[in-house]
C-alpha cells in the first residue's frame, strides 16, 4: 500500500475530503435554518390568499434571545405575528402587481416610504444616556465656527414656501454627527433629518415635501429623545415625499 493509506481502497486523503463534504453539507443545513430566525415563515398569496411557507428544510427549534433593552425575545417566534396591514392596493388585480397607496401617500409606509418596525426604544450609548440629544442639551457640543449655524435659519420646502424655523440641532454625540434640525412649524416642534436639508448662508432648502407637508411629520413621544422606530418613521415621510409629495412625481421622465 502507497503512503498514506489506510486499506487498498480507502488512504488518508480520501478520509480528508469526505470529512469536509459531511461538514459543509452541515454548515449550509445550518445556516439555512438560522437565516430563517426573522422573516419565516415567508408570506404568499399565489393562491388568492395570504398563506406562510415554512420554505426548504422547514423551521429552526425556537431559541431564546435577551435585547439590549432587557426583553425577552423568541424567534422563530411561538406566534408569528399577523400579517402587516400597509395603506396600498395593487394597482392591478393579478399577484405581484404594483402597489399604490391610499389615504396620505407620505404616511402609508410603502415605496420609498417604507421602514422597518425597529424597537420602540431610545438607543443608548455606553452610558446610558440617550445616543442623540438636542444641542441644549450636550454643553460640551458646539456648531463649529468656520461652519453655518443652521439655528435660526428659515427652512425653505420644495414649494419654495417657508416651513417654519431651525430651534436647535440634534447631534449623535458618539459619532459627533448632526442627524436632526429640529424646525418650529406653527408652533410644533418637528425632525427634520439633515440628510434631506441643504443648508446655505440664510436659508435651509428641502426639496422632498412641501410646505403644508411638515405639519404631517411623525412626531416623538418624549421632548429631547427620539426612539428607533420614530427615526424610522420620519425617514420614511421625508423619503416618501420624494416620490409622492406632488402628482407630477410619479410621471415618467420622458
Amino acid at each position: 500500500m502507497g503512503t498514506g493509506a489506510i486499506t487498498q481502497y480507502v488512504d488518508l486523503a480520501q478520509v480528508v475530503v469526505y470529512l469536509f463534504l459531511f461538514f459543509f453539507v452541515g454548515l449550509v443545513i445550518y445556516l439555512t435554518l438560522e437565516s430563517k430566525r426573522e422573516g419565516f415563515p415567508l408570506e404568499t398569496e399565489r393562491f388568492g390568499q395570504i398563506r406562510r411557507e415554512d420554505g426548504i428544510l422547514g423551521m429552526p427549534r425556537i431559541k431564546k434571545f435577551v435585547t439590549e433593552f432587557g426583553e425577552t425575545y423568541f424567534a422563530p417566534s411561538k406566534n408569528p405575528p399577523d400579517t402587516q396591514k400597509v395603506s396600498a392596493e395593487p394597482i392591478h388585480p393579478w399577484n405581484g402587481a404594483p402597489l399604490t397607496p391610499v389615504g396620505n401617500p407620505l404616511l402609508a409606509g410603502v415605496g420609498p416610504g417604507s421602514y422597518a418596525n425597529r424597537a420602540d426604544h431610545v438607543d443608548y450609548d455606553l452610558e446610558g444616556h440617550a445616543r442623540i440629544r438636542p444641542l441644549r442639551k450636550l454643553h460640551e457640543i458646539s456648531i463649529s465656527t468656520i461652519d453655518t449655524n443652521p439655528i435660526g435659519l428659515v427652512v425653505i420646502a420644495a414649494d419654495g414656501e417657508k416651513a417654519g424655523t431651525v430651534t436647535d440641532v440634534w447631534v449623535d454625540h458618539m459619532e459627533m454627527l448632526i442627524r436632526y434640525l429640529e424646525v418650529d412649524v406653527g408652533g410644533t416642534k418637528t425632525l427634520l433629518p439633515i440628510n434631506f436639508s441643504k443648508i446655505g448662508k440664510r436659508d435651509i432648502k428641502v426639496q422632498s415635501i412641501l410646505a403644508d407637508q411638515f405639519k404631517h411629520v411623525p412626531k416623538t413621544k418624549h421632548p429631547e429623545e427620539v426612539t428607533l422606530l420614530e427615526e424610522e418613521k420620519i425617514m420614511a415621510y421625508f423619503g416618501a415625499g420624494t416620490l409622492y409629495a406632488t402628482p407630477s412625481r410619479q410621471e415618467p421622465l420622458l
